[in-house]
């Protein structure tokens, strides 16, 4: 019932937006449908588009808290680029707000795989993704989709890290991706993307070659 809610929600501003794209008055009530996102936990990327291309054109009119939100509903879509999306159109004065910055670190972070930088920053910025239901849950599938694509054998120890989980949090994670604990590494199944790889540290992974491999798996 819920879901047939929202849905029809979606339609309703899908409507708004083919007849009144261009019409700044709607702006409120994009703002709104960004909170219904938010409680109904949906995504509409288009439409929080339209609504930053507002505030793009008119930069007195743009709210920090809805573009937090959007941005952080937009970084629980990686590897999708709709983080980079929504940031070519935040206008340059809300960019220098400190939560727009700091949810621009996290995401340097998430897209150069530095994920145990990226969880020691996450626990400073818990008043901007706590509010988003499931975030954490979206970034660990992420993170997981990494590491799958990466490695044939990781350390525990190094997965914990990565994931920010211990005990039978992780061990709940690995029991769903069917990884198999061997002491105190972790090997992964083989698949097409980590067949040719290696024990890799951290540092070695480079996101610019995965994003490609982990955005065709997501499609």
């Amino acid at each position: 019932q819920g879901c047939v809610r929202w849905g029809q929600l979606k339609e309703k501003i899908q409507e708004l937006l083919s007849e009144r794209r261009f019409d700044p008055t709607i702006a409120p009530e994009l703002e709104s449908y960004v909170e219904e996102q938010v409680k109904k936990e949906f995504y509409d990327l288009d439409a929080n588009l339209a609504l930053l291309r507002f505030y793009q054109y008119s930069p007195s009119t743009a709210k920090v808290p809805i573009i937090s939100k959007i941005l952080v509903k937009a970084l629980m879509q990686l590897p999708g680029t709709d983080f980079m999306l929504c940031m070519y159109l935040i206008p340059v004065t809300a960019q220098k707000d400190p939560s727009i910055e700091t949810l621009k670190t996290l995401a340097d972070k998430l897209e150069s795989c530095m994920f145990k930088q990226f969880w020691t920053e996450a626990a400073n910025a818990k008043a901007l993704t706590d509010a988003i239901p499931k975030f954490e849950e979206s970034i660990r599938n992420y993170i997981v989709g990494i590491v799958a694509a990466t490695y044939q054998l990781i350390e525990r120890e190094e997965l914990e890290g990565y994931l920010n989980q211990k005990g039978g949090d992780l061990d709940a994670v690995l029991t769903a991706k069917k990884w198999i604990v061997e002491g105190g590494d972790v090997r992964i199944p083989l698949n097409e993307y980590n067949e040719a790889s290696v024990k890799l540290k951290q540092e070695g992974i480079n996101f610019e070659q995965l994003a490609p491999i982990i955005v065709s798996t997501a499609l």
